[in-house]
């Protein structure tokens, strides 16, 4: 698929610089609020979260509060059944496997988006399951986010005739008409059974990770604080308050209704601008609250591999990821394949050793000319960070010590 640079990802990747006081960046009116970093909590928002997911949750609290030393490397290989790609921009073959051939060593975490391309039918999905519970079984971890198409462009009532296009997921053109994101949790609106089915169908496929014993960091509805997906900033008014009551409900019925106690929830905004911009709010903008959030894990791209909101998300009292992180997109370093590798170990661990863990991104053409490479293994110096031993990857995980 070819799309125009920084039209497919849409990201804003100013950044804010870091410091003791965080400004509303994004435009909105809060005030200047206080950062005060507090150790991350090792209980999850799920009561009933299984012995491995709580093990998890405590592996990434002490990996976040300094108990353990190192940071986990992460690799996401593309859209639902893309994972099963066997060469090309995308798959475990290239991403993952090429890494172990190359390097002697693989990622600790490896995952997927089970939406945005797509509208994946319930068997793709499961083919994509198949991957991650091998890697899972293999003592691997995984991640899960969700970039769900616009319910209102498409109610999926017949998936082999339309799928969707992966601009279902954007704010541009006419997109937006109908949108009103309280709608989706109201019983009495047209577009609630549309949700449903949709929650349904991922449920479904999380359900099968679940009999698979495989615990999921489970991202779902990434960026809100910025303006490129129907979810984010662009649904305003209310838009912090709608899509908090939005996630807190898709908790609730994962959780309570459809009995998913293998999931981790991830809530993971985009960095914030260096300048005031109305289309990005700061990271805490839209926060569902404690009891709805395991993990704060949020995105980056920049060729310092800045973490501008480090504090912000310290403050929240959670174990720290970053569920994106890579060079500048549509820089010469993404383009041509030239980023170090190593400044993730090295940065992460120096400057920002609270995070627990990143995920590089996979590749994917920006247009008819350029790829941006964003993969470990289609960078620079691959084998000298997986093998270094402050990088954690599959051989060094450590989590089920905390069983």
């Amino acid at each position: 698929m070819s799309e125009p640079v920084m039209t497919r990802r849409g990201f804003n990747q100013s950044i804010c610089a870091a410091a003791l006081l965080l400004t509303a960046c994004g435009g909105s009116s809060e005030a200047v609020t206080p950062l005060t970093p507090k150790p991350a909590t090792t209980q999850t928002s799920d009561p009933n979260a299984t012995a491995d997911a709580q093990a998890v949750q405590r592996y990434l609290a002490a990996l976040t509060n300094g108990d353990i030393p190192g940071v986990m490397a992460g690799q996401n290989a593309g859209h639902g059944s893309q994972i099963n790609d066997p060469s090309g921009l995308v798959g475990y073959a290239p991403l993952v496997e090429a890494l172990g051939q190359s390097t002697g060593q693989l990622p600790a975490i490896v995952g997927i988006d089970y939406e945005h391309d797509l509208i994946f039918t319930p068997a793709q999905l499961a083919a994509a399951n198949a991957t991650l519970a091998a890697h899972w079984q293999a003592g691997g971890l995984v991640t899960i986010n969700w970039s769900p198409q616009n319910p209102w462009l498409n109610d999926e009532s017949d998936l082999v005739a339309n799928q969707g296009v992966w601009t279902n997921t954007r704010t541009s053109g006419n997109n937006m008409a109908n949108v009103k994101l309280g709608q989706l949790i109201d019983p009495t609106s047209a577009i609630f059974p549309v949700w449903r089915r949709k929650l349904d169908r991922i449920a479904t496929a999380l359900q099968d990770l679940q009999q698979a014993g495989v615990v999921v960091l489970w991202r779902p509805m990434q960026e809100m604080n910025g303006n490129w997906f129907w979810w984010g900033s662009s649904t305003q008014p209310h838009t912090a308050t709608a899509y908090a009551a939005l996630w807190q409900d898709m908790h609730r019925y994962f959780t309570q209704d459809k009995g998913l106690h293998n999931l981790l929830w991830v809530y993971s905004p985009t960095a914030a601008p260096t300048t005031a911009d109305p289309a990005v709010r700061e990271a805490r903008w839209a926060y569902p609250g404690d009891a709805f959030v395991d993990v704060v894990a949020g995105t980056a791209y920049n060729d310092s591999l800045d973490l501008s909101d480090y504090l912000a998300y310290r403050s929240l009292g959670k174990p720290m990821g970053m569920g994106e992180l890579g060079p500048q997109l549509g820089s010469s370093n993404s383009f041509n394949g030239q980023f170090d590798d190593t400044l993730y170990s090295r940065r992460l661990q120096s400057d920002f050793p609270a995070v627990a863990y990143w995920v590089s991104w996979h590749n994917y053409q920006a247009d008819s000319t350029h790829v941006e490479h964003l993969s470990i293994s289609s960078q620079r110096n691959a084998a000298a960070l997986l093998q270094d031993v402050s990088t954690i990857t599959l051989s060094r995980l450590g989590w089920k010590g905390y069983r």
